[in-house]
């Protein structure tokens, strides 16, 4: 993206330039990738001449490009390249012949995984209930669709109840019969009135976050491993989803295993990466391995020495600084480390579970001081970040100024938030956990604590720098920014809008461009103003005037990156001529069932 590129006027629609006074202008300049100037049209005219190439708005409104701060982008890329996607399967006959597809194209005794069916990755909008036979399709239906080929429905997020679905085939390769008991590790199978497994499974049978042994083993561990050019094709995939939401910018620094941050570097020495993405590499992952407390501290020290080696943080496409250590795991799994017992997903009571021990936080925590690498840390949990201080303090560590960042914060209280603000750290979280899990939370752990779930107001007003995300959706930046004002709980529609812990519509527009900006340490993103890259998105309304109602559908119609469409609805005249692929194009459908919403002279509906 070096190639010189004509002077750009922009014009029509607001510009939200987010600059230091948060100004919205009338027009834009970008010349070669970079914001020339913002302010009045007369004044930009001027600073353009006639023979620059015009873009006229026609009311859309120009916002910096998002910046997501938790996305996992190739990881989810990554799962649906290797599965038949059937998200959106109408119902049984659908799925059938999505899964003839595949097996047409597949050799005999070839795994063919699909997706879940529904809205990942909580799947409460949506989910197999939602399918005219209330149900997943069983073996012998699966049977009939592809007897030659051993086939799984996946389950993905830890959600509960979780449930998977298997023909005969992959019974027979895995190992499972009649005999298998009727519950083993929290994975139960189902079985029919004489006793025959029906290829339904429920319980810990999700393919990340998982931490049944059984499942792990007898299961995933005997299917066969995709090879790892699997995460270079998620990361494409990733970053093309990225780019229809307004996001040109990524932080990833979860679940960041060696191998992602090689398919990302591999991206960028091919040229085919565009998105602006910092990685950190993650100290003994567990999202896709054994999950919490098997941990082997060989592995985690080799880790420390190469997030040391890996760092890299001067490129304008691909940085890798950092290195993140996770405490505690999800609440779903039983696994966050709360301040009570409490009850896991099968009714076990728990207090939580331990991803590393003391002894290695310790020494994460001194090898990053050591080597001035900069220390993510994910929390969930109470006792995560207590116990995290006190780490902190036995050894007289000093860790301000350090800039460190905790990422998650799914429970935290205003003593957290003031030592956290003390020592300078940076935070990140999400309304994914408010609106996804709220009521997992109230039934399990109990009403008192969502006071403390995700309090975004107050960790703004402890004067610390925020950044948002996405985690397991929605993803959309702008139903995210739409939730951290309602606080809705997605299941029971209940919004826990406790006025302190709300945002402003300003405050999370901050959360999704300067603030992560800065969390990124990256000059030159999150606001558009004089000598900034031109990384920006047109959407179809005012994301800070909208009515609230509104704000969720907010339709991206173009995402630029250093001056260049990334993403391009035809809705507005291009930027630039280089041919967008198929997968970067597409005409925007707004629904109209939605209340709200109002059409302009471009809208798809007229």
């Amino acid at each position: 993206m070096t190639d010189a590129q004509p002077v750009t006027l922009i014009h029509g629609g607001p510009i939200l330039t987010q600059n230091a006074k948060r100004e919205t202008h009338e027009a834009m300049v970008v010349r070669d990738g970079k914001i020339l100037a913002t302010g009045t049209l007369s004044d930009m005219r001027s600073a353009t001449g006639p023979a620059a190439r015009v873009l006229d708005l026609d009311g859309a409104a120009v916002v910096p490009g998002m910046i997501d701060s938790h996305p996992h982008s190739m990881h989810f890329g990554g799962f649906d390249t290797i599965a038949v996607q059937i998200y959106d399967a109408r119902d049984h006959a659908d799925i059938f012949a999505r899964i003839r597809q595949r097996a047409a194209t597949t050799p005999k005794n070839g795994w063919i995984l699909t997706t879940p069916i529904g809205e990942p990755h909580y799947f409460i909008r949506r989910s197999y209930r939602d399918l005219p036979e209330k149900r997943l399709p069983n073996r012998w239906e699966l049977d009939a669709a592809a007897p030659d080929h051993p086939v799984m429905i996946q389950a993905f997020a830890p959600i509960t109840p979780n449930v998977c679905a298997m023909n005969s085939l992959a019974l027979q390769l895995l190992g499972f019969d009649s005999s298998l008991p009727d519950e083993i590790d929290d994975v139960f199978p189902e079985k029919d009135a004489d006793g025959q497994l029906t290829g339904i499974f429920r319980g810990r049978v999700n393919c990340y976050h998982n931490t049944s042994m059984f499942w792990l083993t007898r299961v995933m561990g005997r299917m066969p491993m995709p090879d790892q050019s699997v995460w270079y094709r998620g990361g494409v995939l990733g970053q093309q989803r990225m780019a229809s939401r307004g996001v040109t910018a990524l932080y990833e620094a979860h679940a960041m295993e060696a191998v992602h941050l090689a398919a990302y570097q591999q991206m960028r020495d091919d040229g085919v990466l565009t998105m602006r993405v910092h990685g950190a590499l993650e100290l003994a992952p567990g999202a896709f391995g054994a999950g919490p407390g098997v941990i082997n501290q060989d592995s985690v020290r080799a880790d420390l020495a190469l997030a040391k080696k890996l760092q890299s943080v001067n490129d304008t496409m691909f940085r890798i600084g950092g290195m993140t250590m996770v405490s505690g795991s999800v609440a779903y799994t039983g696994d966050a480390r709360m301040d009570r017992e409490y009850r896991g997903p099968f009714g076990k009571p728990t207090w939580g579970t331990l991803s590393v021990s003391h002894e290695l936080q310790r020494e994460m925590l001194n090898y990053s001081l050591a080597h001035s690498i900069r220390l993510n840390v994910i929390h969930c949990g109470y006792q995560d970040h207590r116990e995290f201080f006190e780490q902190i303090d036995s050894a007289s560590l000093d860790v301000r100024g350090r800039e460190w960042v905790v990422q998650h914060n799914t429970f935290v209280t205003d003593e957290v938030l003031r030592r956290y603000a003390e020592m300078e750290f940076h935070l990140t979280s999400t309304a994914s956990f408010c609106w996804g899990k709220g009521d997992m939370y109230a039934e399990r752990i109990g009403e008192d604590v969502l006071k403390d779930l995700t309090p975004m107001g107050r960790m703004f007003a402890a004067g610390l720098n925020v950044g948002l995300g996405s985690d397991w959706g929605p993803f959309s930046p702008f139903e995210n920014m739409a939730l951290t004002e309602t606080r809705e709980i997605g299941r029971s529609g209940r919004c826990l809008d406790q006025p302190e812990n709300k945002l402003t519509r300003q405050q999370a527009m901050d959360g999704w461009t300067v603030n992560n900006a800065r969390l990124m340490h990256w000059e030159g993103i999150g606001a558009l103003v004089p000598g900034a890259e031109a990384d920006f998105a047109v959407v179809d309304r005012n994301p800070l005037t909208c009515n609230i109602a509104d704000l969720p559908t907010t339709a991206v119609l173009k995402t630029v990156l250093a001056g260049r469409d990334i993403f391009d609805t035809g809705t507005l005249s291009r930027l630039d001529d280089a041919p967008l692929e198929p997968e970067r194009t597409g005409a925007v459908k707004l629904d109209h069932s939605l209340p709200g919403h109002h059409c302009t002279g471009n809208c798809q509906h007229l």
